[in-house]
């Protein structure tokens, strides 16, 4: 996780990784309770399984002695994280809301549990403004912008052949949902290499000084950061990258840049330019 090393924490590693990804969430607590109750009262199987699942993690992926010594040593310290995702949290604690409520035979206190089981789950949980930032509600079924579809719609319009599967460059605001909703588009900009250039430590196999990275910087500068000092490494980058197309919000800087710079506009939405890249004319 960004910010922990087991080489600083050592032992305390797993402690602090599970307190960065928890936050002011109370759910482990609700787990535990959960877990304390199986144990005392608890007779059917089902409810048996996430004892012995959680032992099972405690002993392996949680124990901070195997941390230290063997994720460490397999370099997968950044990704950890995503063993914290395998803790049953979730599923057990609506195990147990449910295990609760169906206690009582009686309606009225089913629906006064039912209350009260929401109203320790709103209580203890996390508001959704804290978690999702620029909510807003889906505009169409696949849960993309509008204007996305509108963007690939164009594209596939200046395909050469149909089943073609080009390179596109999108910006920031577009290049991760693009891959979700097109598959047939190759996407020149990789996640990883987008965080990175935005200062992220998590995309640790990317290095200043990597080919690759080097490509996908020269074109991430101009077209995320507006910087067009170096037109040469942008053009090269399309070219080595071999990208058919650039999609990027209106900006009449970066436009005019793109034009002088082996680009052609093929179309428009309301609030992105679309361009070919056919590289410089021979004079």
């Amino acid at each position: 996780m960004a910010g922990v090393t087991i080489e600083e924490l050592g032992l305390k590693f797993v402690k602090a990784c599970m307190k960065l990804y928890w936050g002011s969430w109370w759910y482990p607590f609700l787990f535990a309770v959960g877990l304390l109750c199986t144990l005392i009262w608890g007779r059917k199987k089902s409810s048996r399984i996430f004892i012995g699942y959680t032992v099972f993690l405690f002993l392996t992926v949680y124990n901070p002695v195997v941390v230290k010594y063997i994720i460490a040593k397999l370099d997968f310290e950044n990704e950890y994280y995503r063993f914290i995702w395998i803790l049953p949290v979730i599923p057990a604690i609506a195990y147990y809301g449910v295990s609760f409520v169906c206690a009582f035979k009686k309606r009225w206190l089913k629906a006064a549990a039912v209350i009260a089981v929401l109203g320790v789950f709103i209580c203890l949980g996390n508001p959704l403004d804290g978690v999702v930032k620029n909510f807003a509600c889906i505009e169409n079924i696949y849960k993309v912008p509008d204007e996305l579809i509108e963007i690939c719609e164009i594209l596939h319009q200046n395909m050469e052949k149909p089943t073609a599967r080009p390179r596109v460059v999108f910006d920031n605001s577009l290049n991760n949902i693009a891959r979700q909703y097109d598959p047939q588009l190759r996407l020149t900009i990789s996640r990883n290499a987008s965080i990175y250039r935005a200062g992220s430590t998590v995309a640790g196999e990317y290095r200043e000084d990597s080919r690759t990275y080097k490509r996908q910087k020269a074109i991430l500068d101009v077209i995320d950061y507006q910087i067009y000092d170096h037109a040469k490494k942008f053009r090269k980058a399309l070219k080595k990258t071999k990208t058919k197309f650039v999609v990027v919000r209106k900006n009449e800087e970066l436009q005019a840049f793109l034009l002088k710079n082996g680009c052609e506009q093929i179309g428009e939405t309301d609030s992105y330019n679309i361009f070919r890249y056919v590289g410089l004319k021979k004079k």
